[in-house]
């Protein structure tokens, strides 16, 4: 008789347990409810591995499987070798950056020791080329300038005078028009990523002679002593022998050419 009294006792402690076991869970579901309607930012462990896996699968479904060809994505990070050092990137770099100034009949060398102090360059000024062909380092200048390039300004200021300026290792160098042609650079242009045939190498060397290279020597025998430009296929390279500032001008081009072909890529993508 004490079994059966005790068994009806025993099973209503048991519901009572399960009862404020139910209750315990309802009271925590609505507060973490409430949490997250009052901090939709807070997510669960559980929600953040979901993600986590979700993202990790996500991934992995964009990387292409082996053997499957990828796009050409390669950054260009140099338009040329050998890189510039460390002294000639920091003189390109004040030639495009902003100057002003105002010069009233001031020496021309008196000018230059003003842009090299405003501008952190070392400029030197070629008495020797000057005196060839009569000019002197007092030459005066007359120019009021303000809000443009270093490389403009200084070709506002020096063409006049028949006088042009080279980089020359860490020196920017003031000579004369016929001096600064003569100093010549030799830079190799890697052109896989627009060339392809003989041809293609072909049509853009004549593209880069036709636009860069001053009109007496678009010419392919022109100044074939000094001056050059030559497609080498087996290299995946054009070799151009010349002055900066057709190499400002290759380099300005092929940046271009390659930015045009990327936007064409984007809109035949998007017309897909």
């Amino acid at each position: 008789m004490m079994r059966w009294f005790l068994k009806p006792k025993h099973i209503m402690v048991l519901c009572l347990f399960l009862s404020a076991g139910w209750v315990l869970m309802t009271v925590s579901a609505e507060v973490e409810q409430n949490t997250r309607a009052e901090n939709p930012d807070i997510s669960s462990e559980a929600d953040l591995d979901y993600f986590a896996q979700e993202s990790s699968e996500s991934s992995q479904e964009r990387q292409p499987t082996q053997g499957e060809s990828r796009p050409n994505l390669q950054n260009i990070i140099q338009s040329f070798y050998p890189p510039l050092t460390k002294g000639e990137q920091a003189t390109q770099k004040e030639l495009d950056t902003e100057t002003k100034a105002d010069f009233r009949n001031e020496p021309l060398v008196e000018v230059m020791v003003f842009i090299q102090k405003q501008h952190g360059v070392n400029i030197f000024l070629d008495g020797q080329a000057l005196k060839q062909v009569g000019l002197t380092a007092k030459e005066p200048v007359n120019v009021s300038l303000s809000g443009i390039k270093l490389k403009s300004a200084l070709d506002i200021i020096l063409k006049p005078l028949g006088l042009d300026y080279v980089i020359d290792g860490e020196v920017l160098k003031v000579t004369t028009i016929e001096e600064a042609n003569r100093t010549l650079n030799i830079k190799l242009y890697p052109v896989a990523d627009l060339c392809n045939t003989p041809e293609e190498y072909q049509a853009l060397e004549n593209v880069i002679r036709n636009t860069c290279l001053p009109p007496q020597a678009r010419q392919p025998l022109a100044h074939a002593m000094t001056s050059s430009i030559s497609a080498v296929p087996q290299c995946q390279a054009l070799v151009v022998n010349e002055t900066d500032r057709v190499h400002l001008k290759i380099s300005e081009l092929l940046s271009q050419l390659r930015q045009v072909r990327k936007d064409q890529a984007s809109l035949s993508s998007d017309a897909k």
